[in-house]
């Protein structure tokens, strides 16, 4: 019932616990308190009928029912409440079928012996519940070896109404054993859809630090090889003057701002098809061509900085602070994890930092390409030869600046 589980999560103050064990302890109060309606209901037909002699063990078994409740709410020691809770229902469900006189009197009431094994698999442990079932077991033997010594002196019932009772007994002990798997079967569910929702979770992050390709060679074979990769373009990105600008931002305002551009950048390279491998302060540095192949990787990445330079220019009509410079490579690079702790998939090599020069022999507004990225562009962009630029430890460069599409 979905009011009264509500009601004892407040009442017994569990709304704090994390979702399974609130679900765990709520079900476990649930369970004692419908067995004291079920206990008080058949303690009210026995006095009805005249057998008020029988009811003062099941009388008992509530009442210790109810302090255990109590002492429950007031010490939130659930392993003390439930393991209690389990012995009760095992020891005056054995003994209470005793005192109405055997299997046939008591209309099978040792039967409910048996939920406290089933009850621990939920609320205790697999090894409570063995010694529970086997103490079932022994007491059902006990009781049988009695009843068969002491036949003579069974209190008898009518059988009409040791035949109600069997029934009823064996309705109510199904309806626990049913409820209790039912809540299993859902806790069950819920966990694996809850797993499932941390495992995208999981993979959303990982998607944001690592390409596909490499997370799937990570869950196949519980490492990633770096790989030499021929043929790629690499992009860089810079802010102009940027320490200077910031001087005159908010740290606040700083931030906004970065992330604003960031995450169009983000956009522009999943459109296009690069792979964005980590920003670094105010620059930002993609690749085209990994980890899976692509020959138009030289042509994706003039688009992305084309794109790049069109996001910026809007941002400025709307006050946004910065300039841009672009920088772009073709050549080869290795690609990798590096790290165990905070983990990232870097790239390493002479086109790497040859892109970083194109970056810095730029200018404001400007995509600067090398003579390698020209030979595969060149068909679809118009360029701008600029001649041998010396670049700082890498001598005289042929760049181009890319102007636009050719029509």
């Amino acid at each position: 019932m979905p009011s009264l589980g509500k009601f004892i999560r407040r009442f017994f103050d569990l709304e704090t616990l994390p979702v399974m064990e609130k679900n765990k302890q709520a079900l476990a109060v649930e369970l004692a308190i419908w067995i004291v309606i079920a206990g008080t209901f058949y303690n009210l037909i026995y006095v009805f009928l005249g057998f008020s002699t029988v009811i003062l063990c099941s009388v008992t078994s509530i009442v210790v029912t109810i302090v255990n409740l109590v002492i429950f709410k007031k010490t939130k020691n659930f392993n003390f409440f439930g393991n209690t809770q389990l012995i009760i229902i095992l020891v005056f469900g054995l003994v209470t079928h005793g005192v109405l006189g055997g299997f046939v009197d008591s209309s099978g009431l040792a039967l409910c012996a048996i939920l406290p094994a089933i009850g621990a698999l939920m609320f205790s442990s697999v090894k409570v519940a063995r010694l529970l079932f086997v103490l079932y077991c022994v007491g059902l033997v006990a009781l049988g070896l009695y009843e068969y010594q002491h036949i003579d002196v069974a209190y008898i019932m009518p059988r009409w109404l040791s035949l109600t009772f069997f029934v009823a007994n064996f309705i109510f002990i199904s309806l626990i054993i049913y409820f209790i798997i039912e809540s299993f079967h859902s806790k069950m569910i819920d966990t694996q859809f809850s797993l499932e929702k941390e495992k995208e979770k999981s993979e959303s992050l990982l998607l944001n630090i690592l390409p596909t390709e490499v997370i799937d060679e990570l869950k196949e074979t519980g490492h990633s090889k770096a790989r030499l990769f021929n043929h790629v373009s690499v992009l860089f990105t810079d802010f102009v003057d940027f320490t200077s600008i910031s001087e005159h931002l908010t740290p606040e305002d700083l931030v906004s701002e970065i992330d604003i551009c960031f995450k169009a950048f983000d956009a522009i390279m999943e459109k296009n098809g690069l792979e964005k491998i980590k920003t670094i302060g105010d620059a930002y540095l993609a690749v085209c061509g990994l980890p899976m192949e692509d020959e138009f990787h030289a042509r994706k990445t003039v688009t992305a900085a084309i794109e790049i330079m069109e996001f910026i220019k809007k941002r400025n009509q709307e006050g946004g602070p910065f300039e841009i410079r672009i920088g772009i490579n073709t050549g080869s690079v290795v690609a990798g994890i590096v790290g165990v702790k905070k983990f990232a998939y870097d790239i390493w090599g002479d086109t790497v930092n040859t892109a970083s020069r194109m970056q810095q022999n730029s200018d404001i507004g400007k995509i600067n390409i090398s003579g390698s990225t020209y030979e595969d562009v060149k068909e679809d962009f118009n360029c701008n030869y600029r001649g041998k630029i010396n670049a700082k430890h890498k001598g005289m460069i042929d760049m181009y600046f890319v102007e636009n599409l050719t029509v």
